[in-house]
């Protein structure tokens, strides 16, 4: 079964205008420093993620086009290698 493409492009500022923090069962507004510091990480996290996304599909494209080239199954690649 085929995983389906995460959203990578999603725009933190857009979606998350402000930012809480809970403290002692407070809510309590992020500074801009805490909140540009968040939204940096975030974005950090979201490019981390679609270049690992990226290079799993890359990886099982190229395992695709080899077992093709060879004219075999992925079972039958695995038989091979037992």
């Amino acid at each position: 079964m085929a995983k389906k493409k995460p959203n990578f492009d999603v725009d933190f500022r857009k979606e998350y205008p402000t930012l809480k923090q809970n403290i002692n069962g407070e809510d309590v507004d992020l500074t801009a420093e805490e909140y540009e510091a968040t939204i940096a990480q975030w974005t950090l996290n979201q490019a981390a993620a679609k270049a690992q996304y990226e290079a799993e599909i890359a990886n099982a494209n190229t395992k695709a086009a080899l077992l093709s080239k060879l004219g075999i199954t992925a079972e039958e690649a695995k038989l091979l290698l037992n």
